[in-house]
């Protein structure tokens, strides 16, 4: 459709606003003449007149009259522009100045005064469209259909934190244009349409084949480090099934620049306050082998832990850490507030590794070694140290092997009290007794609370009543953790299909259990959960944590059971003949969650490994499932959040128990958390009630932005000064993933590319991606401006409103 745009030198708008200021100061100034006139003299005269005048003045704005004609079939090119940090490195491949990729990428794209960028070279003939991405979904940043000039639209900054080829890549399926019309796609269905059977036997040769062509072509232009989503090779396989070819284009050197820093740090979430706290420092060292590095670790400014290390090889270096926390714990306290005790203390920690050579040191245009990225030289990280003990219950109907190592396992853990109730037939308490005594089934749901999770084995079906069915429920939907270890004696079935069929997440499949389980791997869900890395440089690579499962012993037995709806299942075991049947499955239960264990095998990972791994595994489990504790109380209130570290974006859960003076609980006041930075109010988030018996609230923050916080409470009932428990978290600590490796992965774009059907070209070969991309199209884009403004219409136009205004002005006696 043709448009009209304004090429004057005064904006339209301004343009617009004189001429109509103008317009009606001619009107107010003629109607003094005409206002004793009879209708229509008295209005339309002064209209005619202040019309005429406004298209005068209007001429400022340029207006052009432009029309764009397509004639054939036009392909269809989307430049993806990669904006993460990587693309911000300035490497000096194909080009003799220190430009920074991503603007080396613009150059490409929009030109040079002595040579014209590809979208020029193209928008005659195709139908061009630019978009960015980085860590979030693809970003529209131009069209040729577009009024805006390019060079305009791509002032970009490489500044995401990661990088997701495969949103690029899916972007020419799901791309929608200007018009709001998802256009591939109805390419692809027009396509499909003129390949229908009745088509083909309509049309010849030559026309068959032309519909079959490939239009599209979406051009990738990045250094290929994919750290975010799913595979960008099955994302461009889908895209060549939709007909549109996946072109990359290569930015920068193969060569790693010079440069040390924190990859990652791995740690646990908790620490015991007078345990240690151990884990792994991946340092990341290009052009330093030989020479020492010193990593350490801080809190509060002062060094807790430190080490030297001297590379003999480049790439990423494991360091493993390890010192006590009980003075850090000591120092963390001396701060709080008189009358405030914490259960959980937040230990803000720091890495730092020193390669004693600074970027600004030294030129690295000369080729001289020096560290080019500074911003990765530290990472700070965060510990929670639970200063009460967590409490434990386990209940079985027997003294198995798997509740042996686990009971023995958190009895010579400092941080846990463990319970055992043992009971049924075979054991030294045939009949269960049920009370609030160590030893003993929880009686009420006073007793049950003190715990912080139950491990529920094979206990006898036959002492087991509704009452403590409603017991479970109450424990688990209040927040509690719930562990069910399945065994070969049928017991928890039993339960699971009478008393706890909504609460067990399973629905039993079949016989007896099946034996020999072969091997356990987990799902592509319970791959990406912390709770399933059995070592802890396995990161979260889905691929190395399923082989690490692999390895592991079998179990001898495994319970055919099927997820309930709503569960999710985090592992199966494997038969010999691939078959799968759930290992772990589990589900949210009210505020709380449940794990279920379809056998009792896990004690055999223990074989030649002792704790190594079933040590780690269980305390992972523990952790993911219980809700932790209140972290900070004072007379009234207790406070506590599902964490204290938190990604950009995430939302986080606050939880609170009010009470009155005497200590009884409140559960009809109205209760806020306040977040607060700087000693500003940022946010405010209305908990709702939760257990007013209890008087516990809760409620979850919006996605919040990065920033260090202190959640702070208030309540109707209560001044602003006796609420004083306060509770710290962090938000958006800086995620190296993006530096871990900067340099060209070519390999990676030339997988892109081979899968999507397209080629790989570098940036200094562009000349031949113009080549592969000019075939695309059979048709060509004409585009023609009319300046209106020059032109007699115009002219014409002003000359018969001020005829008509005077032939008015006759016939109504004014001449």
């Amino acid at each position: 459709m043709p448009t009209i745009r304004f090429a004057g030198e005064l904006p339209f708008t301004v343009v617009l606003a004189i001429a109509l200021l103008a317009a009606f100061a001619v009107m107010w100034y003629y109607a003094r003449e005409t206002r004793t006139m009879a209708s229509p003299y008295s209005y339309l005269l002064p209209a005619l007149r202040a019309a005429a005048v406004a298209l005068v003045i209007f001429i400022l704005a340029g207006p052009v009259w432009h029309r764009r004609q397509e004639i054939g079939t036009l392909g269809k090119v989307t430049f993806a522009i990669d904006t993460s940090a990587s693309m911000s490195m300035t490497d000096s491949s194909g080009s003799d100045t220190s430009e920074s990729r991503i603007r080396r990428a613009t150059r490409l794209l929009v030109g040079t005064p002595e040579h014209l960028g590809l979208v020029d070279q193209l928008s005659e003939t195709h139908d061009i469209e630019v978009i960015g991405f980085g860590a979030a979904a693809p970003v529209p940043l131009w069209s040729n259909r577009d009024e805006e000039t390019l060079e305009t639209s791509l002032q970009l900054i490489a500044e995401d934190r990661r990088t997701n080829l495969a949103s690029a890549v899916s972007a020419a399926i799901v791309e929608v244009d200007s018009d709001g019309v998802q256009s591939t796609l109805d390419s692809v269905a027009e396509e499909s349409d003129r390949n229908t059977p009745q088509a083909n036997a309509q049309s010849s040769d030559e026309s068959e084949s032309e519909s079959k062509r490939v239009r599209s072509a979406i051009v990738i232009i990045s250094e290929g480090r994919h750290n975010l989503g799913p595979s960008p090779v099955d994302a461009a396989r889908r895209v060549a099934a939709s007909a549109t070819q996946v072109m990359t284009l290569g930015m920068g050197s193969e060569d790693e620049p010079v440069d040390v820093g924190i990859a990652q740090v791995i740690r646990p979430d908790s620490v015991a306050a007078d345990g240690r706290l151990s884990g792994t420092i991946i340092v990341k060292q290009f052009g330093m082998t030989g020479k020492p590095l010193g990593l350490r670790i801080e809190h509060q400014n002062q060094t807790v832990w430190q080490h030297t290390i001297t590379p003999d090889v480049e790439g990423e270096i494991e360091v493993d850490y390890d010192f006590e926390v009980s003075s850090l714990v000591e120092a963390t306290q001396q701060a709080t507030v008189r009358g405030v005790s914490r259960d959980a203390v937040a230990l803000d920690l720091r890495a730092v590794v020193d390669s004693g050579v600074s970027s600004d040191s030294v030129g690295l245009d000369s080729g001289a070694p020096g560290n080019l990225m500074s911003e990765n030289d530290s990472m700070p990280f965060r510990v929670a140290a639970s200063v009460r003990d967590r409490r434990l219950l386990i209940l079985d109907g027997s003294s198995r092997w798997e509740t042996r190592y686990l009971r023995n396992l958190f009895q010579r853990d400092p941080a846990w009290r463990v319970d055992t109730v043992l009971y049924g037939p075979g054991t030294d308490m045939p009949s269960v007794t049920r009370g609030s005594q160590s030893g003993q089934f929880p009686a009420d749901a006073e007793a049950i609370s003190q715990y912080d999770a139950i491990i529920l084995g094979e206990i006898p079906p036959e002492q087991f009543k509704h009452a403590d069915a409603a017991l479970l429920r109450h424990f688990v939907s209040r927040g509690g953790g719930l562990i069910v270890v399945d065994g070969r004696y049928q017991r928890v079935r039993k339960l699971a299909e009478t008393f706890l069929s909504d609460l067990i997440p399973v629905n039993y499949a079949g016989g007896d259990a099946v034996i020999d389980g072969a091997k356990i791997l987990p799902t592509v869900t319970g791959g990406e959960q912390p709770m399933m890395l059995l070592r802890q440089s396995e990161n979260s690579d889905v691929t190395r944590v399923a082989d690490m499962w692999s390895r592991l012993p079998p179990p001898q037995y495994v319970n055919q059971v099927q997820p309930q709806a709503g569960a999710e299942v985090w592992a199966n075991t494997v038969s010999r003949d691939g078959k799968p049947t759930p290992w772990l499955v589990t589900r949210l239960f009210g505020a709380g969650r449940v794990f279920y264990f379809s056998s009792d095998q896990s004690w055999r990972w223990r074989y030649k490994l002792a704790d190594e791994l079933h040590a780690r595994f269980w305390n992972q489990v523990l952790s993911a499932v219980m809700q932790p504790p209140y972290s900070a109380s004072d007379s009234f209130v207790s406070l506590g959040t599902d964490r204290v570290e938190y990604a950009a974006g995430d939302s986080s859960l606050i939880r609170v128990r009010l009470q009155g003076p005497t200590g009884k609980p409140i559960g009809d006041a109205t209760v806020d958390a306040l977040l607060v930075t700087d000693d500003r109010v940022v946010a405010t988030v209305a908990l709702s009630i939760d257990d007013p018996s209890r008087g516990t609230y809760q409620g979850e923050t919006q996605p919040l932005d990065p920033g260090a916080y202190e959640v702070r409470i208030r309540a109707s009932g209560f001044d602003s000064t006796a609420l004083q428990a306060t509770t710290p978290i962090w938000v958006g600590t800086p995620n190296h993933a993006e530096l871990r490796r900067v340099g060209l992965d070519k390999n990676a774009l030339m997988q892109i590319a081979q899968a999507g059907k397209g080629s790989y070209f570098h940036e200094s070969s562009a000349d031949q991606l113009l080549e592969q991309l000019k075939p695309l199209s059979s048709g060509s884009v004409i585009e023609s401006d009319v300046l209106i403004w020059q032109s007699f219409y115009w002219f014409w136009v002003v000359i018969a409103l001020l005829t008509a205004e005077w032939l008015l002005r006759k016939r109504a006696g004014l001449v």
